[in-house]
């Protein structure tokens, strides 16, 4: 199947536009924010990858983000720096293939400790468009990306994410493409996920995110559904399109609920 997505998809390109996220008000939670580093890395086996993670000496948990078809991994820069102004290392990877997302991931886990992630403090994964779909499957199916598999190659496997946050994903159709969705032969039951869609999405229509979330719980898994009221496919995570093209819209209210949406994923599993 997520070969079928890879295919598929045409969704929007995110341009370039570099954030580090920089704010001293407090968070919900009565702790202050930190000041925000970007750097972008990379590694043999993968594009690049954007690192979001404080400015302050520490040890934090880990998030990884994919964005959407043809975007970049700085597509989630306003969604990373707001993320890791909250205490967490933001691994962004470009992708294009199974393999690059797979590597990226397993690469991210070899340095997260050079920009204070631990894995052992938790591992969420959130992903926008395609990115949540292909997320959405690879961060359950275990069993496709157990050590001594394709992606050895790049490296050995690690700990999956614990946590998943598909925000905006077509899972049944896109454009006409119709893919078929069936979670039972995944074999990561343990993992906490909530899936976010906007109320107003017309390119992955708040039915898709429905349908599979009641899908999904229906084979056992501990899924939520979160409709972010005026949210539609770019906003959510800090854009809205003008003459077609997508432009950052950095502190939006909406891609601001499904921050603290992800945070309070993020806790309730802990």
């Amino acid at each position: 199947m997520l070969r079928h997505l890879l295919a598929a998809a045409a969704i929007t390109v995110v341009p370039l536009a570099l954030v580090a996220c920089s704010d001293d008000s407090d968070t919900s939670d009565g702790g202050d924010l930190y000041e925000v580093t970007t750097t972008v890395v990379s590694h043999e086996t993968t594009q690049d990858i954007w690192v979001s993670a404080p400015d302050a000496e520490g040890s934090w948990p880990i998030i990884y983000a994919l964005h959407g078809t043809d975007g970049t991994g700085d597509g989630l820069a306003e969604m990373a720096g707001e993320l890791a102004s909250h205490g967490y290392v933001v691994f962004s990877p470009t992708w294009r293939s199974e393999m690059d997302a797979e590597c990226s991931y397993r690469y991210a886990l070899t340095i997260a400790d050079q920009y204070g992630g631990d894995p052992d403090l938790g591992i969420t994964g959130i992903g926008h468009s395609l990115g949540a779909s292909v997320l959405l499957i690879g961060g359950l199916d275990d069993a496709a990306y157990a050590t001594g598999g394709t992606y050895d190659e790049c490296f050995t496997g690690g700990p999956r994410p614990s946590v998943l946050v598909p925000i905006a994903g077509c899972y049944y159709e896109y454009q006409g493409n119709e893919f078929a969705f069936d979670p039972v032969p995944f074999s990561g039951r343990d993992v906490d996920l909530t899936l976010v869609v906007g109320n107003e999405d017309t390119e992955c229509e708040p039915w898709q995110s429905q349908d599979a979330t009641e899908e999904l719980n229906n084979v056992g898994y501990n899924a939520q559904l979160a409709e972010v009221d005026g949210g539609n496919h770019a906003n959510v995570v800090f854009y809205e399109i003008v003459d077609g093209e997508w432009v950052a819209v950095p502190d939006d209210p909406v891609g601001e609920e499904v921050v603290a949406i992800i945070l309070d994923a993020i806790n309730a599993s802990q």
